[in-house]
């Protein structure tokens, strides 16, 4: 709490800038505005040809298109070169559970490698966000996420994608760039809000024929959960010069869950989630050619998790975080200029509402009946504290120069990444051969020195007392980085061929490498209304902490303790002694490049002939090298402080790393007279990247030397599957078509939407062995994967319109016709995936 009053407090002068000479004016009458019938559009617009990467998603499309749970990344499935998992449709408790948005994989990139910016300010974790298991002792944050901050899309004013052909102006990414607008304030007052819901009663639940074949007896119970999702938005100008901005958003979840067998008499138990977002926004005129901008936006997520088998052990693991910026921007003869100064912070901590456990054995007399088991613990892991803060300088410039357009920035940040955790221990009882737990542990005349520990449960006056204590040692550690980044670019067309050519610096401290990227697109308009662009770029990632960050993990030390007996008393003080150490595997960082994408593309534009309409046919190549993997693990020897030596596991952070895409997209657009618009799109790809995790090691160095028994030969397993698709985020062809319309002079707006995702083959381990020759080898053979198809319908209808505003009513159906979304799925414990399910909301504009 105290790091954010911090960082809040020096964002404050931020919004007091504005607000200021916001006092000195007149505040106005409002001016009710009604909406007009508006043009259904196509979900999505064309950059211009040079800019053939880009791609433009306005407003209506986004409030349209966006699920009932607010999540924008959503909308981009109607882009095709934008992979989504196969695994969303899943409804287990943990996806039910989770309100971050998804993650996205952007023209063959890994998810973690995008660069994701929100009005101008970056939102990218630095950090390793890739944990799973919320209650790990040391990397159990599971609400991280690799887009630090985001809002609700009744936020949102415009998405900006560029996959391909991206502008000099844009770095620190091997995926693709995602931009977010937010609303800018209104030049008259103004006031929206809302509220939608759904639970299983506006929900069907499916499961896959994999399932059932396994599942014998009856299906285990069905997902129980709510979701509620609210907003108000105000706008309130004050004078002609001055206008501000006020929304909160927030969505929350909570799911039953279900205690273990030997804890059933807790009964059933909820978990939540909770996203909030609060959003403060001003602009003034300070001239005919100067505008002050500055904001704030805090969205911090919190998500509870406690283990099924045991009490007390909640936890809250936190998410999201607040991004504050200022700018200036105006002209300056035939120039343009902008300078803006931010500040973005993401909170990834973990807390414990016990931290450390208690495990005592039930029988012998403890007293234990905390459940039904031969032992019972309470209390959860310790408390983590990770985060991580940027503050950047940014300033743009262009102008016409020469008969073309000259445009040229820089970007300074200064990063700092943090992890620790604060002392906590577990108590549980010695068991040996010569040491057993009965009588020695477990005994009617147990005496405690310390009454704190009958608190505690470490020790209850004749009953028992716990003689081990593992400890979780506090440590902290800070990393930090400087980054500097150059651009400049040029545009003009030099005999009739419109060419823009770029070249961008970047520099990090962490690497300490000098990054020199070159940016090419030439665009050429063809005959029959066709244009033609072909571009050669490469792309710099950035910076990752995360092996640095686990460079100081603490070891690991067992302390115990024996009772003093007095007679017949055995009497147990805090006292303790240090019987094992060890330390745990350790993580570091080497001379490493930077890693980089080259990149191919060649994109046709053009309109088609006799049924109208627009299209994009778009080919892009991408080899990335040199990224992130770990190392095979070596062996360093150190000295133990109970005497004598060990070993230890030592992972290092290499570039051994590498990815390969081709993909070739179409695109088709068409807007069918004022009240329909049509969208298709196709991709067909192939994906393939020889690790996921910076914490895997890359394919050739795991799998080098490895034989495996494929198609009656011994045979490399390299060489095997050297062919294969990425198994997820890498669908080879997706299918997707929209279909927007407004009825009865736009009262009734509507959308369907729908996706394809082709299934494939991929060349797996079988889970057989055979010997051949006396050797034991893995069989691998082909696996198939099915396809999957969705379908979504929106529909806006207007309930009231009047002076007063107008009310409207809003269904939003996910999974339309009830399809199963991932026949691969076999999960028996939780089996369920959604089938149709429906958000429904009201909402009220002024």
């Amino acid at each position: 709490m105290r790091t954010f009053i911090l960082h809040t407090s020096s964002l404050a002068a931020m919004m007091a800038a504005i607000a200021v000479p916001a006092a000195a004016q007149e505040t106005q009458i409002p001016t009710v505005v009604v909406e007009a019938d508006e043009k259904a559009a196509p979900v999505y617009r064309f950059g211009d040809p040079v800019d053939s990467g880009t791609t433009k998603i306005d407003r209506g499309s986004v409030e349209s298109r966006a699920p009932g749970s607010g999540d924008v990344n959503e909308v981009l499935k109607a882009l095709p070169t934008v992979q989504f998992s196969s695994r969303q449709g899943r409804a287990t408790r943990t996806e039910l559970q989770d309100l971050r948005p998804e993650n996205l994989s952007i023209s063959g990139g890994s998810i973690y490698e995008n660069l994701f910016v929100i009005d101008g300010v970056g939102v990218n974790s630095r950090l390793d966000v890739s944990g799973t298991n919320p209650q790990h002792y040391i990397d159990g944050n599971t609400a991280a996420s690799a887009q630090t901050v985001w809002v609700d899309s009744n936020l949102v004013e415009s998405l900006t994608l560029r996959d391909s052909n991206v502008s000099a102006r844009y770095s620190q990414f091997t995926g693709g760039v995602l931009e977010i607008a937010t609303r800018r304030p209104g030049r008259r007052f103004g006031a929206e809000t809302y509220y939608g819901e759904t639970s299983p009663g506006l929900a069907e639940f499916r499961v896959s024929d994999r399932v059932r074949d396994a599942i014998t007896g009856p299906l285990p119970q069905e997902p129980d959960y709510e979701k509620h999702r609210y907003g108000l938005t105000i706008d309130m100008p004050f004078g002609d010069r001055v206008r501000t901005l006020l929304a909160y958003n927030l969505s929350d979840v909570t799911v039953t869950n279900y205690r273990g067998p030997n804890w059933l008499k807790y009964g059933d138990y909820g978990l939540t989630s909770r996203n909030e977002t609060v959003m403060l926004k001003a602009e003034a005129d300070l001239g005919a050619n100067l505008l002050l901008t500055s904001q704030f936006v805090w969205s911090p997520y919190e998500s509870r998790s406690s283990h099924a088998n045991g009490i007390d052990n909640y936890v809250t693991l936190n998410g999201g975080g607040f991004t504050g910026k200022m700018g200036l921007e105006g002209r300056l003869g035939v120039g343009r200029w902008e300078l803006q100064l931010s500040h973005a912070f993401s909170n990834n901590d973990r807390d414990s509402d016990h931290p450390g456990t208690v495990n005592v054995n039930t029988g012998g007399g403890s007293g234990i009946d905390w459940c039904s088991g031969s032992s019972c613990s309470l209390g959860g892991p310790g408390i983590l504290e990770q985060s991580q803060s940027e503050t950047g300088l940014e300033g743009r410039w262009a102008q016409p120069l020469l008969g073309g357009a000259l445009s040229a920035g820089f970007q300074l940040a200064y990063i700092e990444g943090e992890k620790g955790q604060p002392y906590s221990a577990a108590y549980r009882h010695v068991s040996t051969k010569d040491y057993p737990v009965i009588p020695n542990e477990i005994n009617p005349n147990t005496v405690c020195a310390d009454p704190a520990e009958e608190a505690a449960g470490t020790c209850v006056t004749g009953r028992y007392a716990l003689a081990q204590r593992n400890d979780a040692t506090a440590f902290h550690t800070k990393r930090d980085l400087t980054s500097t980044g150059l651009w400049a670019e040029y545009e003009t067309d030099l005999r009739g061929f419109m060419v823009r050519a770029g070249l961008r610096y970047d520099y990090e401290t962490f690497l300490g490498n000098h990054n020199l990227a070159p940016r090419l697109s030439i665009s050429r308009d063809l005959p029959w209304n066709l244009n033609l662009t072909v571009g050669a770029n490469r792309y710099y990632g950035r910076s990752f902490l995360g092996y640095a960050l686990r460079e100081d993990y603490p070891g690991n030390r067992i302390y115990q303790r024996r009772p003093t007996i007095v007679g017949t008393q055995r009497i147990w003080s805090n006292t303790w002694y240090l019987t094992n150490h060890s330390e745990t595997a350790g993580y570091s960082n080497a001379n490493l490049a930077t890693p980089y994408s080259d990149e191919l593309t060649a994109v046709l534009t053009g309109r088609v002939p006799v049924i109208g309409g627009d299209f994009r046919l778009k080919g892009i190549t991408r080899n990335g090298e040199d990224q992130f993997a770990s190392s095979r693990a070596t062996s360093q020897v150190y000295d133990r402080e109970t005497g004598g030596t060990s070993t230890r596991q030592i992972y290092t952070i290499t570039n051994d790393g590498s990815t390969r895409y081709k993909g070739l997209s179409l695109e088709y657009v068409r807007q069918l007279g004022d009240h329909h618009a049509i969208t298709f799109s196709a991709n067909v790809s192939h994906t393939s990247s020889s690790n996921i995790s910076y914490f895997d090691l890359a394919d050739d160095t795991e799998y080098d030397q490895t034989l495996v028994y494929y198609q009656g030969e011994i045979r490399p397993l390299l060489e095997v599957t050297a062919d294969n698709q990425l198994a997820d985020y890498a669908a080879p062809l997706m299918l997707n078509a929209d279909w927007g319309a407004n009825w009865f002079g736009g009262r009734l707006r509507t959308n369907v939407n729908a996706h394809w995702r082709d299934g494939f083959e991929r060349i797996e381990d079988t889970g057989v062995n055979i010997m051949v020759g006396g050797v034991r080898y893995d069989v691998f053979d082909t696996v198939k994967f099915s396809s999957s198809f969705s379908a979504n319908l929106s529909a806006s209808l207007e309930l009231a319109r009047t002076s007063w505003g107008t009310a409207l009513l809003d269904v939003r159906v996910n999974n339309l016709f009830n399809t199963v979304l991932e026949q691969d799925y076999s999960s028996t414990s939780q089996p369920y995936q959604m089938g149709r399910n429906t958000w429904i909301s009201l909402k009220y504009r002024y």
